[in-house]
């Protein structure tokens, strides 16, 4: 496994830690606030990885963009469960659904671009 192939597996995996914190916090668990925080896996992810090694492609930028949506959707959500509408909150996990697909066929095209033997990464 290359070092490309590392950094995309350790982002797939934070992303499905982010589902799963999320769906945890609507059905009754405690929000992990250090990991949604801008010091968070993932946002760390993405300063230290994402943005230094990748910045320059197109699909890098596309799932930034993404993540920034999946980070205001969860945080509409937890604002609803709070406030008590907490079958509002559920049935909004549906739109974290779908920019999950995204997110990961996007990480999924990326991992591809830089497969590809002389393919530039900026």
């Amino acid at each position: 496994m290359n070092q490309a192939q590392v950094d995309f597996q350790q982002l797939r995996i934070k992303h499905i830690l982010f589902k799963s914190k999320v769906r945890s916090v609507l059905y009754g668990g405690r929000k992990d606030e250090a990991f949604f925080s801008g010091s968070g896996p993932l946002s760390l992810w993405f300063s230290a990885i994402g943005r230094s090694k990748y910045v320059g492609l197109p699909e890098m930028q596309e799932l930034i963009k993404v993540q920034q949506e999946l980070d205001s959707a969860s945080d509409q959500l937890f604002r609803l469960y709070g406030n008590g509408k907490i079958e509002e909150a559920l049935a909004g996990l549906q739109k974290i659904e779908e920019r999950s697909a995204r997110f990961l066929e996007l990480l999924s095209k990326l991992e591809e671009r830089v497969s590809v033997p002389g393919d530039s990464l900026v």
